[in-house]
């Protein structure tokens, strides 16, 4: 199986190409995609609200998501990011309390 794979487009209709085009290719080698597991995160796109299909299934469009350990946002600030990594150090010292006492 293939995880992790990320498509970028300039529009949406070249958007639908890219997806139809891989989700073809990979069903001559027996694989297919979820669409349940797919993600749709517009970044330059803010005005439109373009609906990607694989198969005759629409994929889930968000506002972020993780990819790679990373999280990326539609608004392309690393904020969340940095937010994510302070409170996963935090859990990480709050593990270790017990041993600086």
């Amino acid at each position: 199986y293939a995880d992790d794979i990320v498509l970028f487009g300039e529009d949406a209709d070249k958007m639908q190409s890219l997806l139809t085009t891989l989700s073809n290719n990979a069903s001559m080698f027996g694989m297919r995609f979820s669409p349940s597991k797919c993600k749709m995160l517009l970044q330059d796109w803010v005005a439109s609200a373009p609906e990607l299909v694989i198969g005759s299934e629409v994929v889930e469009r968000v506002d972020r998501f993780t990819y790679l350990g990373s999280l990326i946002s539609a608004d392309g600030l690393v904020t969340d990011e940095i937010s994510a990594r302070i409170q996963k150090a935090r859990l990480a010292f709050a593990k270790l309390r017990h041993l600086w006492r």
